[in-house]
């Protein structure tokens, strides 16, 4: 019961916190974002590189926030030949450390040099990208689209457990049972049906959008979603860990929390940029 208050009181907060900064400004979800990548690429570390490496995770931490700053100096600069400037430098800096990573690892002798260059540069698309493309959605589409995807994504996490508690209790039919014992048929189908809905309910309240996109955005979230809560839960049983982190309390860390939300939305990115 203790531990349902205290994963229930740290889940309140943490929508409370994500809703506050995305409906605030572009600028203060930047900034949450930023927290975000930096913790999520440090929880990485600690559960695929246990020590040392240090000078190579600055740099692959770096490269990740980058990204995010080009695009906010891009939608805060008016003046073209600063922007330019701004980008030219970050870019530079950015490329720079992508080729001094494998050149650092090169003099310390690494044993392994192929696993931890990808172990250095693989946080940099698997958490810092997503969100440096929620940043630009964030300019491009506004506040409230932002806020829509990530309503589905809750919607999506809530449907599961309750369609799983409900209707998969027995564990008949399990979904990925190699990965996640707990994860049904059941859960799955009804964590699509509750982000469908939510999604009619967005489109109709929320946002000026034909439902059918929404629909279908929906779906994909749904979809990528769970697979990408699979795949941290693959990353972290490789490592041996439980949790990615104890940032939480009762939910693990911001990979743990973030899990659906990076894997889903580069897709979801991709299809409002060409359909909408």
């Amino acid at each position: 019961m203790r531990n349902l208050i205290i994963r229930t009181t740290s889940g309140l907060l943490f929508l409370a916190i994500m809703t506050g900064y995305i409906l605030w400004n572009a600028y203060a979800f930047g900034v949450l974002s930023c927290i975000i990548i930096i913790v999520g690429m440090i929880e990485f570390f600690n559960i695929t590189i246990s020590k040392g490496h240090t000078t190579q995770k600055i740099l692959s931490v770096f490269t990740g926030l980058s990204g995010l700053l080009i695009v906010h100096i891009y939608n805060f600069f008016d003046v073209p030949h600063i922007l330019l400037s701004c980008i030219a430098i970050i870019v530079i800096l950015a490329a720079c450390s992508f080729i001094l990573i494998p050149i650092i690892e090169l003099y310390k002798k690494s044993e392994k040099p192929f696993q931890n260059i990808s172990l250095l540069i693989l946080p940099i698309v698997y958490v810092a990208l997503p969100f440096v493309l929620m940043n630009f959605f964030y300019h491009y589409s506004g506040r409230f689209y932002v806020l829509a995807f990530f309503m589905l994504i809750w919607a999506n996490d809530v449907g599961a457990y309750c369609f799983g508690m409900l209707f998969g209790q027995h564990g008949k039919h399990k979904f990925f049972p190699r990965i996640s014992p707990k994860k049904t048929w059941e859960g799955f189908i009804g964590g699509i049906i509750t982000a469908i809905i939510a999604s009619v309910i967005i489109a109709k309240t929320m946002l000026d959008i034909e439902i059918c996109h929404l629909i279908i955005i929906a779906i994909i979230t749904s979809v990528l979603g769970t697979f990408g809560d699979l795949v941290e839960s693959m990353l972290k049983r490789s490592a041996g860990v439980k949790d990615s982190g104890k940032i939480m309390p009762g939910h693990g860390g911001i990979l743990d929390r973030f899990d659906s939300a990076i894997f889903a939305f580069p897709m979801v990115f991709i299809y409002v940029i060409i359909y909408i």
